[in-house]
């Protein structure tokens, strides 16, 4: 790897790529970003975190997205009908802002994008092809993606970044192994006129009898998602859009939430959850966002963690080193696996089994302290800062372990 890396060719204008090239570009850095404008109906990622509000003002776009967007307070959990948890980012113990959006990614998408033009990036409406290159797991730009470019990177870019998403480019070009997680689940999701949001403006994350949802307010419509393992759908329909209708008719918690709301859009379907690239980056080129990992969507971390990504490759980029880059990946390799852990904490009932164990208890000195670091637990996570401090993670581990000790936590299990 160069230590001395001046021009980087960005492959995907998602917010990753479009994060990284404002911010090469803030830097006097030469930054080409390869964007095809063909993209899904709707994206899945549409309920940012707190922690992503600082960066929004670094990029300069923060008064741009709150115009298109819905202000996000907080977060809601129901575990079902009755029993509704909400979450306030005011109440938090923190540094980061005390709010944040829910954004229509179409508008979002193309902000970040806007503001890479503007700040200094070169914008190539086209699909960069890739080849391998001569030495081992090394690519380059095909002498066609050079040419369209119009001699912009000189001879070759120093560095070719990988954004293209859940595409995955260069893994797979190169046959790059990656790490699947303990589920394979699918999202459903489309927008609806209207959703029972008991908490204006806050994320609703419901408890199902089969999967989970959400229910995300956005300007004049509200996402509605599943995330369900793909045998639960496949009685109620043989397209995705007959099993999303049929679903949210049938199901319990869904049917009370949607009662009399009419769908605005197709339905969407994602899958592919919990796929980390073991290789984050190789001779000349590196990934970021997505196309180096993804988790789930159940807490929002995906737009974060990818647009964090970027913010931490510019200072691998800045070193221009391998032992820089080595760096970058082996962070991302822990925030992705120690994001893992809180997002299993969920899926196998532990998280809010100890919320239960609180609320079983608050009546007592010893059930009034749980509830606050509860309360506090639960805050860190919605807010982003969840896994930022190795300290409070093994407090985190220790307290759900505690909970299952105190109840069995199998009634709270995501089927």
């Amino acid at each position: 790897m160069s230590g001395n890396i001046k021009t980087v060719a960005i492959i995907g204008g998602g917010p990753a790529g479009a994060t990284l090239g404002i911010l090469l570009a803030q830097k006097g850095l030469k930054a080409g970003i390869f964007h095809t404008p063909k993209r899904p109906a709707l994206i899945v990622g549409e309920s940012l975190l707190p922690a992503v509000v600082p960066m929004l003002r670094t990029l300069g776009i923060e008064e741009e997205v709150k115009s298109f967007s819905t202000h996000k307070p907080g977060a809601t959990v129901c575990l079902n009908v009755q029993e509704v948890i909400s979450a306030f980012f005011k109440w938090a113990d923190g540094t980061l802002p005390d709010y944040a959006y829910n954004t229509p990614r179409d508008l979002f998408d193309q902000a970040v994008l806007d503001a890479a033009e503007k700040t200094g990036a070169k914008i190539f409406m086209a699909a960069a092809k890739l080849e391998k290159g001569k030495e081992p797991d090394s690519v380059r730009l095909a002498d066609e993606t050079l040419n369209a470019a119009g001699g912009f990177f000189g001879e070759r870019p120093d560095l070719i970044v990988d954004a293209s998403g859940r595409v995955r480019l260069i893994a797979r070009l190169l046959d790059s192994p990656a790490k699947r997680g303990g589920r394979d689940d699918v999202a459903l999701f489309a927008h609806l006129d209207k959703a029972v949001i008991s908490d204006p403006g806050n994320i609703h994350i419901d408890y199902l009898t089969k999967g989970w949802s959400w229910r995300i307010p956005l300007p004049g419509k509200v996402s509605v998602g599943v995330v369900i393992h793909p045998k639960h759908l496949e009685q109620f329909g043989d397209t995705i859009e007959k099993q999303y209708d049929a679903y949210i008719r049938e199901e319990p918690s869904l049917k009370f939430y949607t009662e009399g709301a009419t769908r605005l859009t197709p339905v969407v379907k994602y899958q592919n959850y919990q796929l980390i690239s073991q290789n984050m980056y190789g001779p000349g080129w590196v990934a970021v966002g997505d196309a180096a990992g993804f988790i789930d969507p159940v807490f929002s971390t995906g737009l974060y963690l990818s647009m964090k990504g970027a913010f931490e490759l510019l200072k691998a980029i800045e070193v221009g080193s391998d032992d820089a880059m080595k760096e970058y990946e082996s962070g991302r390799h822990w925030e992705l696996k120690t994001w893992q852990r809180v997002i299993d904490s969920w899926y196998n009932g532990k998280l809010f089994n100890f919320y239960r164990v609180g609320q079983k208890h608050k009546g007592g000195l010893f059930g009034s302290r749980i509830e606050r670091r509860v309360r506090k637990r639960l805050l860190r996570i919605f807010t982003g800062a969840a896994v930022d401090d190795p300290f409070n993670m093994k407090v985190f581990e220790y307290l759900t372990l505690l909970g299952t000790v105190m109840r069995n936590p199998a009634d709270l299990v995501v089927a």
